[in-house]
């Protein structure tokens, strides 16, 4: 008899029905690539991919650089217009603005950021203008979905009305959820006003799982200028007295909602079923029955109202749940999908590297947690010993962080009593490593050796665990002159805070329910801190346990120290904790994680744990390793602290990690095989090739600088500057922002009329804010040298002869006062323009009598400081490993032009270009090279320049000429344009002919998407 075949079910991310009819309305279709090769779907790729190179920030009239790449591609059509598309800018802008009010570092949108705001825009000007054309236009396009798959695969039934009130973001941790929070709020509000629902809205409830997220969540709005307020009474009592609405976000934890009123629960009933609900962490109610009667909860308060939900981790929440109709709903749900693998795949937060437990890890504790130690203090080493290196990339303190489940007391439940079981095998490997200098300083000198046969250091594969993964400490040992006794004093005095050592010194503070301190013999210092929901239940366990080497007491006078562990000042190198970490803890610091009994059970549980670890500022805030952000200069051994070190003390945590990675898609990093290339700078190049260079100062031979050095520019500005000023004439157009505004059917209004400001205009227009405004515009692109007179602005604007407003007179005149509003923008915008002339008139008028033709130096900020590259890939990756050695073999034996390793990685021998060889993978690439390598235009303009030498090399003899190519690094090191907003172009390239040199700076990927008016294309 044939069995039935089983029918293979969809992939929850490919049914992401919402984010696909998005993606659609674009003009695209999202079912067209349903496979890249082996990659898996990804209906937003073509959208991406217009808007992700085009820059961050906003333009000087305050358009993103998104929105003009992707409006520069744009074709209107019948579900969505250019006009659309403006009017969504313009919102997203207004309520960025917003947010940025009170901010020291004003928010900057990344390219998913943005796409999320958008595809919100989108769906809430549908769902208040017309949801039943909503409803009809979303079940279009599931019919569409469910003819391409076959609808018995997807699960995927029709939208009904009551579907349409949730929209989810899943966006991975450390992306900016939060953020994205708050503008979503501020859209929706935006959209609600204007609809009966603004009237009909009980409050705005922010759900989080735990007070300390709630305070976290209160003081960012604060940030974000949103009022927050606490469900609270003057009682202390849960109490929904008063109606919100849309006035300010009201916020609680998920724990204190149920059926009835009770000590600090509030009935659900209390709160109606109107309210427009935030939920953070939303994963959370899919589990057991407690978090489903959570989810009962919520779905009760938002009945007839509006849900917006966030979670880094619904995929994995929904996976374990096993319940076809939460999938289904949750797929119908899911605004954008940004989880952890494409976050990645970009380049954000950091890398990571998984270390296999040995098989025999009872045996092999003391060595395996000896090395994680050695990997800790490396990144720690590298941190104090590189700072000023390392500064511009906004690198926090390393942290050592061990987390597990609840930890309560010994007579707990099974996993609690384990997890108190793992707490003190932690402690007592600490109290082993202080006790003998002997003993640990051999197993230092093994592990260092890389002798993984000896130490027993092997996976299953038989792979050394740790292999290449003390290269600075080896180095340091060398440089120092050290043996391993004396690097085991330096782990004693810059991770224990003790030079002499001692025993391990675990003291509980009196009084707090949550804190144990560790210190290190007589030590002042902590460095360690136990942070757990029963420290006296924990600290009477390890007492009855009698630690060798260890000693457990209470202390009268020791104040808690979690609150300032987020601190790069924190003297706390090591955090045990409970699984509260997981969720809602704000920290960068976190640099090495040990697992104890975390993620068992619970898939989500794993990866927010991951995603804490991550997190990374990156260079100038852009939350990118510096591999993917830094030019040829990415300082040395800088990939170690921008790793996140993983490993645990049972096999089947890591077994959980790799089932993950799996499933994103990502590579494990479990083992990576370096292969080192010599980095070779040409010092001696036959030519004294020029560049063009600030003088240095006679005092401290030191570079000029126009904010140290330079006079302070100032509005009103001198009577010898206004000509030039006045020549340029300002002008700014807002007929497209009028449209956007009066006519959503995107309506042309025909002649443009032009304008300025009357007296009239001008007693209507708030100075004090416009002079906060300038002031704001000022500090946000760090002019601070520059000083604004607020009594000359209304002089200014009455000074009609150099500048020019393009607007309607219906705009203009005194008929309607909703004009006063536009009025205050326009006289914003003339004046940043102003300050943007005046300020770079003066800084040239300083920078260019002070230029100068220098020779090219060795030392040279353009030139790398890394005397290697290092191809890291996967072991496993055999064939790829094999075409590695291969290319570098060539490069060894100095072969000329291209070589390729197995389309992941290209390389080019160029003599002309002044250090060889020159890298470049692919996007996509298996292969991640230090220093970072060239990109596509880079890596082609390069070998097309090399094709033609070598093609014309005859004739370029003949004529004397001869080419020289150098990488021109970025802001600091390399040479740039300060007429052109400090544009570093890409390569300089010397031709030189009879002791004549030309020098051109090449920008290969060409300036597409600035625009004619750009300064970079007014270059002499």
């Amino acid at each position: 008899m044939l069995r039935k075949r089983r029918i293979k079910q969809l992939p929850f991310g490919y049914k992401l029905v919402l984010n696909q009819w998005i993606v659609s309305l674009f003009g695209m279709n999202p079912l067209r690539d349903r496979l890249v090769g082996n990659s898996s779907f990804q209906p937003m790729r073509m959208l991406i991919k217009t808007v992700k190179d085009a820059g961050e920030g906003m333009n000087s009239e305050n358009q993103h650089y998104f929105y003009q790449a992707l409006d520069a591609i744009f074709h209107d059509n019948d579900k969505l217009t250019k006009s659309d598309l403006l009017r969504y800018e313009q919102n997203i802008t207004s309520h960025t603005l917003v947010i940025n009010t009170k901010r020291e570092r004003p928010i900057i949108w990344k390219y998913h950021q943005w796409l999320s705001l958008l595809f919100t825009e989108i769906y809430l000007d549908r769902f208040f203008t017309d949801r039943s054309m909503l409803l009809h236009s979303l079940n279009d396009y599931v019919d569409t979905f469910n003819a391409h798959w076959g609808a018995h695969v997807t699960g995927i039934t029709p939208y009904e009305l009551d579907d349409l009130n949730k929209i989810c973001l899943q966006n991975a941790t450390g992306s900016g959820k939060t953020l994205l929070m708050h503008v979503n709020f501020l859209q929706f509000r935006h959209y609600a006003d204007k609809s009966p629902l603004k009237h009909d809205l009980t409050r705005t409830v922010l759900i989080t799982p735990n007070e300390s997220l709630s305070q976290q969540h209160a003081d960012e709005m604060k940030i974000s200028n949103i009022t927050a307020s606490r469900l609270l009474s003057d009682s202390g009592d849960m109490l929904p007295s008063g109606k919100s609405g849309l006035r300010q976000v009201d916020y609680t934890e998920v724990t204190k909602l149920g059926d009835t009123e009770g000590p600090n629960v509030i009935a659900v009933r209390s709160l109606g079923d109107r309210n427009l609900l935030l939920v953070d962490e939303a994963h959370r109610g899919m589990g057991g029955k407690e978090e489903r009667g959570w989810f009962k909860n919520r779905t009760a308060l938002a009945e007839k109202g509006f849900v917006f939900e966030y979670s880094a981790t619904l995929k994995e929440a929904i996976s374990a749940a096993k319940r076809p109709e939460i999938e289904a709903s949750y797929a119908k749900a899911i605004l954008f999908d940004y989880s952890y693998r494409y976050f990645y795949e970009d380049g954000y937060g950091k890398d990571y590297r998984i270390f296999n437990l040995p098989p025999t890890f009872a045996d092999m504790e003391f060595s395996y947690l000896t090395a994680c130690l050695l990997s800790f203090y490396q990144q720690l080493r590298l941190y104090q010993d590189k700072r000023t290196t390392y500064a511009p990339y906004n690198l926090e303190k390393p942290l050592w962080v061990f987390v597990g489940s609840s930890v309560t007391k010994a007579s707990g439940t099974k996993t609690e009593k384990a997890t108190v079981s793992d707490v003190g095998k932690i402690l007592r490997f600490i109290a082993a490593f202080l006790k003998s200098e002997s003993r640990t300083s051999a197993e230092i000198e093994r592990i260092l050796n890389g002798n993984a046969q000896e130490t027993g250091l092997i996976d299953e594969h038989g792979n050394d665990i740790f292999a290449q993964n003390f290269t600075y400490l080896q180095k340091l040992k060398e440089n120092e002159g050290w043996q391993a006794a004396d690097l085991f004093r330096d782990i004693l005095d810059k991770l224990f805070h003790n030079r002499a050592g001692g025993k391990l010194s675990i003291s509980r503070i009196k009084g707090d329910e949550n804190e144990i301190l560790l210190h290190t013999g007589q030590a002042t210092k902590p460095f360690g801190l136990i942070n757990v929901g029963d420290a006296a239940g924990l600290a009477t366990h390890l007492a009855e346990r009698g630690l060798d080497n260890a000693v457990v007491h209470e202390s009268e006078f020791a104040a808690g120290m979690f609150g300032q562990i987020n601190l790069s000042s924190s003297p706390l190198n090591l955090l045990i904790g409970s699984k509260r970490f997981v969720e809602g803890w704000d920290c960068w610091r976190v640099s090495t994680l040990g697992l104890m009994h975390v993620g068992k059970s619970e898939g989500a549980q794993i990866i927010q744990l991951f995603g804490r670890g991550v997190r990374l500022k990156g260079y100038d805030w852009s939350l990118k390793r510096s591999g993917f952000f830094a030019s040829a200069g990415q300082p040395a051994y800088i990939q170690y602290i921008e790793t996140l070190n993983v490993f645990g003390i049972e096999a089947s945590f890591m077994e959980r990690f790799r089932k993950f990675l799996d499933a994103e898609d990502l590579p494990r990093n479990d083992k990576k095989q370096i292969f080192r290339v010599p980095l070779t700078v040409t010092r001696d190049f036959g030519q004294r090739l020029k560049v063009l260079r600030l003088r240095r100062k006679r005092g401290d031979g030191r570079e000029y600088d126009f904010r140290r050095d330079g006079a302070m520019p100032a509005l009103p500005m001198p009577q010898e500057i206004v000509p030039k000023i006045k020549d340029k004439k300002i002008e700014i157009d807002w007929y497209p922002r009028i449209e956007s505004i009066d006519s959503k059917g995107g309506t042309h209004l025909s002649t443009k009329e032009k304008a300025t400001f009357t007296g009239d205009h001008l007693k209507f227009l708030d100075y004090d804010d416009i002079f906060f405004c300038l002031e704001k515009f000022k500090r946000e692109r760090k002019w601070y040298n520059l000083n604004i007179c607020k009594s000359a602005l209304k002089a200014l604007l009455a000074d009609k002869s150099w500048y020019g407003i393009i607007a309607p007179s219906t705009k203009m005149n005194f008929a309607d006062f909703a004009n006063v509003a536009l009025w205050q923008e326009m006289a914003i915008e003339i004046l940043k323009k102003l300050l943007q002339e005046h300020y770079n008139h003066c800084k040239a008028a300083f920078i260019e009598p002070r230029l100068e033709l220098r020779e090219l130096k060795p030392d040279d900020g353009n030139f790398p400081d890394a005397e290697e590259y290092q191809l890291i890939v996967d072991a496993n990756e055999s064939w790829l490993i094999k075409d590695i050695k291969k290319l570098i073999q060539d490069i060894e034996q100095y072969k000329n032009g291209m070589l390729n390793a197995d389309l992941q990685v290209r390389s080019l021998r160029f003599d002309k270009h002044l250090y060889n060889p020159i890298f470049h993978a692919p996007k996509g690439s298996k292969v991640k090279i230090v220093p970072v390598s060239l990109n596509e235009s880079e890596f082609q303009f390069v070998r097309d320049l090399s094709s033609y030498i070598q093609a014309n090399e005859q004739k370029l003899k003949s004529e004397g000429v001869e080419f020289f190519l150098l990488r021109n690094e970025s802001r600091g090191r390399g040479i740039g344009f300060f007429e052109a907003g400090n544009f570093y172009p890409d390569f300089l390239l010397w031709r030189i002919q009879n002791d004549q040199q030309q020098i051109a700076f090449i920008e290969p990927h060409g300036l597409q998407h600035t625009g004619p008016a750009d300064k970079k294309n007014r270059i002499p």
